[in-house]
């Protein structure tokens, strides 16, 4: 952790020395926002979630903001750490960033700290999204793109110093907030800091069953910048959050503590000439330190077990903006990022849970979790746009990446059943895309785009030893033999724009190859606990040929003055070619309705989510189906004056007792075999602005 944080301060200093006087004219520049230039309009294949319909919503969990956008479905194994899954893609296939480039990752193995979690949803200004891989500029793509942008300082006209203290209550779980947001604000400096405090009990599902799922968390990001001049930016940021008592009723542990530290520093230049319009410099790193264990749990008399992980990712990104005409731009650059995990498990065992027999003084094994294995990825890009007539765009790209592994502590067994070969030999992966909006008539947009994409595997999918981080109760071994993932994807998507109504609609296919999953090897037995079924480990293995393809579909209504009603629709089908049977954890056709009343003072919004019954499973990867279900939730927010914001709200109105397909079932827990999400609850949240 030292050395990360040395690595960014000497960078920080460097950017700091960069040609800051340099004669040029003034422009705007946004360091955070990484799709949109002056240059270039919002392209039609990219969605934005704004930050005020986060804030009505008033997600606790970074995850859970995703739950009602289209195309998207949230992996939720506890009420904290949820992840975004898009179109069926999720964990390292989705390429999930802060603020234009800035990554982190989970020490957990079974992902209880997704680097979702190591936000704070209050510190979200908006979330920009690119279904497919059709950018290469912020690293590898597979899947698709998430960029959360955090807020920054804005100026407000007469103020020096502004801000908000924002405070709230939910009846199921018994559930305290808090955020406090204060901004200074002058024309060459500003500064802002945005702290947050949760308090979460466990809640009751509609059927009154109590869902172990209570945690606690504080955090807080503070930032710094400086305006040498008009068209330059320097920009220093800086957060924390503490996660304590978590409880994940899908796992098998819970977590004691997840502690997160991630710095960033950025540089930002416009217009050094008449070719080169933009210069972007940004250095980061991030620390993860997770502890689990079962101390909460039923067979925590017969083992103890505790599992202290750390994660590390440092890394940056510099890209070039340059004109090379009227109608055509470039974007070119290089970035590099460092992933490295390491940790190892301690059980004291009191009793075999195999014969009966006590062992007084307990026995006690280490088990090694990641091996302190790393994964080093540099790529160097290129991305160019062309205006081809006022109503034909063409954007294509290249991306090539120099992807290397280390592991510096194998486990004997891991090592024996590999012969000893378990480094991968340095790849190098190629991503090609190409995409064309035709603007067709006034408001009418098509859009074509293709592209080929890699996913070099995760540490946890080459390396993780014996250790239960599926939806079922195998354990799972990693597999330093696997290739990456390939994925060849189209998609064509129709825009149609009139006064007061806009469409779309976006139907896509995407061909893989060794496609990653993990299949029971009946050579490899189970290593804990032999005599309990399963009696094998899951291996992760590639499947050679799989398909998924689907749509999404969006209808946005403004009536009547101060209404609108919105509708969106998504699905996705996955096929495992190969084995003859469904992709895992693939989410069912969804819908969503919303009604929304809007004044200056007042807005109301009735939201309606409905999932279809999910009977395409994967027996191999003993998946279980799920039922369909429909959800009503309302959501106010008054302003009596400037000042100050009442919100209200009343989720799962008729206090559904419902199961997302894509929540993990209980394990170790004593209770039931479904995770079922909240019933009923009211909320209430004041915000003052000052």
């Amino acid at each position: 952790m030292k050395n990360i944080y040395q690595l960014i301060i000497l960078m920080s200093l460097i950017l700091l020395e960069l040609p800051v006087m340099a004669q040029m004219s003034a422009d705007t520049l946004n360091l955070d926002e990484i799709l949109i230039t002056a240059h270039q309009k919002e392209s039609i294949n990219q969605s934005n979630i704004n930050g005020k319909v986060i804030e009505l919503q008033n997600p606790h969990d970074g995850g859970e903001i995703f739950k009602n956008q289209p195309g998207f479905s949230i992996l939720k194994k506890g009420n904290y750490g949820m992840e975004p899954v898009l179109r069926g893609f999720k964990f390292g296939q989705l390429n999930i960033q802060f603020d234009g480039g800035v990554h982190s990752t989970n020490a957990c193995p079974n992902r209880m700290d997704p680097a979702i979690s190591q936000i704070s949803i209050e510190d979200i200004q908006k979330v920009e999204v690119i279904n497919g891989p059709y950018s290469v500029r912020f690293g590898p793509v597979f899947g698709g793109i998430v960029n959360i942008i955090s807020k920054r300082p804005q100026y407000a006209p007469g103020k020096v110093v502004s801000g908000s203290v924002d405070a709230g209550y939910q009846s199921n779980g018994n559930n305290y907030y808090s955020d406090i947001f204060t901004q200074l604000v002058r024309k060459k400096v500003d500064f802002s800091i945005n702290a947050g405090y949760k308090n979460y009990g466990n809640y009751k599902s509609g059927s009154g069953q109590e869902i172990a799922s209570s945690f606690k968390r504080t955090g807080y990001t503070a930032k710094l910048g400086i305006n040498p001049k008009e068209n330059q930016r320097i920009q220093i940021t800086f957060r924390q959050s503490f996660a304590r008592d978590v409880m994940y009723a899908g796992l098998p542990m819970d977590a004691d503590y997840d502690n997160s530290s991630i710095l960033s520093a950025d540089y930002g230049i416009t217009n050094l000439s008449d070719v080169v319009f933009s210069l972007k410099v940004k250095a980061y790193g991030a620390y993860v330190s997770h502890l689990m264990s079962n101390t909460r749990r039923p067979n925590y008399k017969m083992v103890q077990a505790k599992t202290p992980v750390f994660a590390k990712n440092y890394g940056g990104r510099a890209e070039l903006g340059i004109s090379t005409g009227s109608r055509n731009i470039i974007y070119t650059g290089f970035d590099f990022m460092h992933t490295g995990k390491d940790g190892s498990r301690t059980r004291e065992v009191y009793v075999n849970s195999c014969n009966g027999m006590h062992f007084d003084p307990p026995k006690i094994f280490h088990d090694l979790v990641w091996q302190n294995s790393a994964k080093n990825d540099g790529g160097l890009f290129l991305e160019n746009k062309f205006q081809i007539n006022s109503g034909l765009s063409w954007q294509t790209g290249f991306r090539f990446d120099f992807v290397s592994y280390t592991v510096k502590d194998p486990a004997s067994g891991f090592s024996a059943l590999y012969n000893g070969n378990i480094t991968p030999d340095n790849r190098v992966a190629f991503a090609i895309t190409s995409s064309f909006d035709w603007k067709l008539a006034e408001g009418f947009h098509l859009l074509w785009a293709a592209a080929r994409a890699e996913h070099a595997p995760d540490l946890v999918q080459l390396y993780i030893n014996h250790l239960s981080v599926g939806m079922d109760a195998y354990e799972y071994i990693g597999n330093p033999q696997l290739k990456p993932e390939i994925n060849y994807q189209t998609d064509l998507k129709l825009v149609k724009r009139w006064k007061k109504v806009n469409f779309s609609v976006d139907g896509f296919i995407s061909y893989l190859n060794n496609y990653i999953t993990a299949e029971v090897n009946q050579d490899i037995p189970r290593k804990f606990l032999p005599c309990k079924l399963p009696k094998y480990t899951k291996q992760f293995t590639n499947i050679d040929k799989a398909v998924m393809t689907g749509f999404e579909t969006m209808l946005d209504v403004r009536f009547l003055r101060h209404f609108e009603y919105n509708f969106s629709a998504s699905y996705t089908y996955a096929q495992n070619l190969s084995w003859d049977e469904p992709l895992p954890e693939i989410p069912p056709f969804t819908m969503n309705n919303a009604l929304s009343y809007r004044t200056q003072k007042l807005e109301i919004r009735l939201n309606a989510r409905m999932a279809s019954a999910q009977n395409r499973v994967s027996s191999r990867f003993n998946e279980s189906t799920t039922p369909g279900f429909s959800v009503y939730d309302i959501y106010a927010t008054y302003s009596p004056w400037k000042a100050l914001e009442i919100r209200a709200s009343v989720t799962n109105i008729f206090n559904k007792n419902y199961v997302e397909h894509l929540s993990r079932p209980y394990k170790n827990m004593g209770g039931s075999s479904l995770y079922y999400e909240p019933g009923r609850s009211f909320n209430v949240g004041v915000k003052w602005h000052f």
